[in-house]
């Protein structure tokens, strides 16, 4: 993650000089499914069957953030984004607490080309590419008749996706406001157990567990333009 990092602050400060260009910043609203997730908990919920265990969360839509810089002379962006959601089951009587959090959480480098839609190039389409490093949490937690047992696990995934987006502009002042909509697929590594690089996540079936970041996406921001 730190190599991706120092790769987007070079790429941001040869372009930002050489180009004429505009800088976003976004605030995200995301919708992605992580059904492989979902129904990983879903399992895990059945297996503690004789406990009346709820689901708490189950990888809700979730705020993001965006940050990039786009060449206008070349009609290309290229951008650094966060996301997280995450999953909990939980429950508590007279006779104990058993709990289960599951925090997962990206951070995403790629790149949109444009095509414009309108003669004043307010309204445009952008066709998105990108690879995102994912970590996924797992922390469970009992304690049934002062027995306490807790475990914590910590994997990571490399994903790599393709989407579009719908993208629209308004100039104000020295400043420009955008707002876009789109649709993200993504192709989701193995949940590579950060203890032990040849052990992945699995579920009752033993297939592999992903993060599931495919699903729908909106964003709005401001531009400033840079001469």
């Amino acid at each position: 993650m730190k190599n991706i990092l120092i790769l987007f602050a070079i790429i941001f400060s040869i372009n930002i000089y050489s180009q004429q260009g505009k800088i976003f910043i976004e605030t995200n609203y995301n919708t992605f499914s992580h059904s492989s997730l979902s129904d990983f908990q879903q399992e895990f919920k059945n297996d503690l069957a004789p406990i009346p265990i709820k689901t708490v969360d189950d990888f809700p839509a979730n705020i993001g953030f965006t940050i990039g810089y786009e060449i206008i002379d070349s009609s290309t962006a290229f951008f650094l984004s966060y996301n997280s959601t995450g999953g909990k089951l939980s429950y508590s009587d007279y006779s104990g607490i058993v709990r289960l959090e599951e925090s997962l959480n990206a951070i995403t480098i790629g790149g949109i080309y444009f095509l414009n839609l309108t003669e004043n190039e307010n309204l445009r389409i952008g066709f998105r590419g990108f690879s995102m490093i994912s970590r996924f949490n797992l922390n469970s937690f009992s304690e049934i008749s002062n027995n306490i047992q807790q475990d914590n696990f910590d994997f990571q995934s490399t994903d790599f996706g393709i989407g579009a987006q719908l993208n629209y502009e308004y100039p104000l002042s020295f400043l420009i406001l955008k707002a876009n909509i789109g649709f993200d697929i993504t192709f989701g590594g193995k949940l590579i157990f950060d203890d032990n690089n040849e052990a992945y996540l699995t579920n009752n079936s033993n297939n592999k567990v992903t993060t599931g970041w495919s699903g729908l996406r909106t964003g709005i921001g401001i531009a400033i333009p840079i001469n």
